[in-house]
């Protein structure tokens, strides 16, 4: 691959909490979101409740964003219906852009049947169709499975892998971008399993979810990682840049990143606000 000097990739933070507010004082954070960024091509990973607005809040034209990928479809990661709903109007009522017609979403293939289902009670009056204003505005649902990848934007792969959440019993996803020499691992919602170790490898960025308090950390169980083991992850995995993430904060930010480094892991740890910006030149 020949890389381009002009290359410029962002990952922006919209969302670095969890599915509840208000537990304990401190400044907001919202349900998981992050905005990929590649010379102006848009990915959003999770598009959580309101993320429209987060968008709009960073300088960002949500009508732009072209691809989705859900991790799984929990309501703090996967409220989908509204952000559709918005694109559409968008183009029924307002002046847009090329490209604003289309929104390409992906997600779990054992998910799917259950959102279009969703779709529809929202909709009754489509008559059943995914997309009933097809001369304005198209979206697809586009199923998953792990090892599935794309090149989504010419120079930018999305890959999928599966994770292990909700008991075991939730269709859940990691993603991988690799772009121009560069790679982002984002785990969605996982306890820590195998899948996990092959898939960041020398990652440029690794965006752990990071649900579970010190002390109380586990392989198996529900499926999320404490800091020990996000730090365990990124050291074997020979990681760049590890952000703990989708944490509610019981733990100050300090003993998380002592905790995560108790692995030997010695890149750079962020415990991670919304707005918080990775970008690369």
């Amino acid at each position: 691959m020949v890389y381009s000097s002009s290359m410029s990739l962002k990952v922006l933070t919209l969302g670095s909490g969890v599915c509840a507010n208000k537990c304990l004082p401190g400044p907001r954070r919202y349900p998981p979101g992050f905005l990929i960024d590649y010379d102006g091509q848009l990915l959003l990973l999770d598009v959580s409740e309101g993320v429209r607005f987060r968008l709009e809040d960073a300088g960002y034209d949500y009508g732009k964003v072209a691809h989705v990928a859900i991790s799984h479809v929990h309501p703090d990661h996967a409220d989908l219906s509204p952000f559709l709903q918005a694109k559409l109007c968008r183009t029924l009522w307002c002046q847009t852009e090329e490209g604003m017609e289309k929104l390409d979403v992906y997600l779990n293939e054992t998910s799917i049947a259950g959102f279009e289902q969703t779709w529809q009670w929202r909709h009754p009056e489509a008559a059943g169709k995914l997309n009933h204003f097809p001369e304005k505005f198209n979206f697809t649902l586009q199923p998953l499975r792990g090892g599935w990848e794309k090149e989504i934007f010419k120079g930018l792969t999305l890959k999928a892998f599966g994770v292990y959440h909700g008991f075991g019993q939730h269709p859940a996803l990691g993603f991988r971008i690799e772009v121009e020499g560069k790679s982002i691992v984002y785990t969605g919602d996982a306890g820590l399993t195998e899948s996990l170790f092959t898939n960041v490898e020398k990652a440029d960025l690794l965006i752990a979810d990071c649900g579970t308090r010190i002390g109380q950390e586990y392989t198996g169980g529900y499926g999320h990682m404490g800091p020990g083991q996000c730090g365990m992850l990124a050291f074997r995995g020979q990681v760049k840049e590890l952000w703990l993430t989708h944490y509610v904060g019981f733990d100050t930010p300090a003993a998380m990143e002592a905790e995560a480094r108790k692995s030997g892991f010695s890149g750079i740890v962020k415990v991670v606000t919304d707005g918080l910006i990775w970008q690369q030149k």
